[in-house]
């Protein structure tokens, strides 16, 4: 058999270490379709060896679509000559496959007769995915620049009712005339509206595409989100019914993170149960307290679907397993559950029985909500009041007004401007008259950034504190550099906003 080195015949000749040299993957063929020779680049892209020979399977290479449409070409190019350039899909190693473009020309003899054909392929598949890539960041670059502009909007909404209702709890535990049930609504409230707070900052943590962060979150929100995303997207002959507790607690896990681990674990599901109908049953709930005292939340998934094998069943969560055909699953999506329910101290359990389905038990951690942990009683408040003089600037009313009632409540004097020009006209008047400035990130005229900078430059020494509706992307260095003692994100709480305060002013004294 002859090599692919070199071939020299009646109809044209080339020399190997000249189409060795041509990047792009390059084969010859004669006026029969019959293969020639190839560069080595068509035999790395084909995972041939050096050795391969002539009579090497062109057409079983190259898959049945590409041997199709590369005979079409040929005849259409040996008929009336020039050249030809189409894309089809290849059959690469691996059974995978890649999408490539096709460029064909005639060699042309004495007489004007096409003695055979040269091929070069270009592979696109890596171009593609770049493409998808950036289309995919374009999108979610879209997306943030919304989710970031609604969050500002609605935190400088949840703002004032999470200042109200935490000024009113505070009055009620002053008054001992307050009507228990009225306190109980106002707890609800603030339970309600701190939810909320989390629910933006999910918004948030999806359109970025933000680091990983392990916060404490109420998970029937997320379960809901994914509740409502599947039965828009799976088929309709699979039914999703959920039994969810909202008042079964907190777990500290990356929102993300769980989003991901829910919907991997329910299209699993529905790739089960296939084209039969069937039913995936999500169910969120608080689970018993182990042998020490700790407590868990169970998020259960569960389908009728047609089981797992038990000689399976101990392998589906390793790396790159799979029982699913070609193009249908990686094998990485339940090492990826397991390896999230580790990171946050969780646990997985499967059970499954040939046509009886399959279950999928999660155990979170609970945690104890932040609600709880963040009110600031009365009692509390002497230690945190103060009688110095603040300077309030935010170009929204509502959140103006709640935030300068927070600080007279604590006993604060309260210079409050809606304009950052203005602002900075009272400042710069009397400089020594503030002993604070808190303002707000994006208004009119001067932003949050510019507003600091100015009012540094009268006064180096005046502490400034950033309260933004979003969490801008700006490092803390950056903050540092620009001269902000603190910043935080709307809505704050009346104990955050208490307590940051009087950390600032304190440090200031020294």
């Amino acid at each position: 058999m002859m090599k692919l080195r070199c071939y020299c015949s009646d109809i044209f000749c080339f020399d190997q270490k000249f189409v060795d040299a041509i990047p792009a993957p390059v084969f010859m063929q004669d006026s029969k379709g019959v293969l020639l020779g190839a560069n080595s680049a068509f035999r790395k892209f084909f995972g041939l060896s050096d050795e391969v020979s002539v009579d090497v399977d062109l057409y079983g290479l190259l898959g049945r679509e590409a041997e199709e449409k590369s005979r079409e070409m040929n005849n259409k190019i040996l008929d009336h000559g020039g050249e030809k350039t189409f894309e089809v899909m290849v059959q690469s190693p691996g059974n995978s496959e890649s999408s490539v473009i096709f460029h064909k020309a005639a060699v042309i003899g004495d007489g004007g007769i096409a003695l055979g054909i040269v091929t070069t392929l270009l592979d696109r598949t890596k171009q593609r995915q770049t493409e998808r890539q950036l289309r995919h960041a374009q999108k979610m670059e879209a997306i943030g620049t919304l989710a970031g502009g609604i969050a500002h909007d609605f935190n400088n909404v949840l703002t004032p009712i999470i200042g109200y209702a935490e000024i009113m709890r505070l009055m009620g535990e002053r008054d001992e005339r307050t009507d228990s049930t009225s306190m109980q609504y106002v707890s609800e409230i603030l339970v309600a509206a701190k939810r909320a707070k989390s629910l933006v900052e999910q918004i948030l943590t999806f359109s970025r595409g933000r680091e990983q962060k392990e916060l404490p979150q109420f998970l029937h929100p997320i379960v809901k989100e994914v509740m409502k995303l599947l039965k828009v997207t799976l088929p309709s002959t699979i039914e999703v019914r959920e039994k969810i507790d909202p008042e079964c607690g907190m777990v500290s896990v990356d929102p993300v993170q769980l989003h991901q681990v829910l919907l991997n674990l329910c299209t699993n599901s529905a790739q089960a149960i296939g084209d039969d109908k069937g039913i995936i049953t999500v169910t969120l709930r608080r689970g018993e307290a182990d042998i020490t005292g700790k407590e868990w939340i169970e998020l259960i998934v569960a389908d009728n679907g047609p089981g797992i094998p038990t000689d399976l069943q101990e392998r589906v969560f390793e790396p790159y397993f799979t029982t699913k055909e070609k193009g249908q699953g990686t094998g990485r999506g339940l090492a990826m559950v397991h390896g999230i329910m580790s990171k946050c101290g969780g646990r997985i359990a499967l059970t499954s029985e040939a046509e009886s389905g399959t279950v999928f038990v999660l155990h979170f951690p609970r945690v104890q909500p932040e609600s709880s942990a963040g009110q600031v009683g009365d009692e509390q408040v002497a230690g945190l009041a103060g009688n110095e003089h603040i300077m309030v600037v935010d170009d929204q009313a509502a959140v103006l007004r709640v935030t300068g009632k927070i600080l007279q409540t604590l006993g604060y004097r309260v210079t409050s401007c809606s304009a950052s020009r203005k602002a900075l006209e009272l400042f710069t008047g009397t400089p020594d008259d503030f002993d604070l400035v808190i303002t707000d990130l994006t208004m009119p005229e001067l932003t949050g950034l510019e507003l600091c900078t100015a009012i540094r430059e009268c006064r180096d020494t005046i502490p400034v504190i950033l309260c933004s509706g979003y969490g801008a992307k700006l490092s803390q260095e950056k903050l540092r550099s620009i001269g902000f003692a603190a910043w935080f994100t709307k809505p704050v709480t009346l104990q955050k906003l208490a307590t940051t305060i009087r950390s600032v002013l304190e440090d200031a004294k020294e």
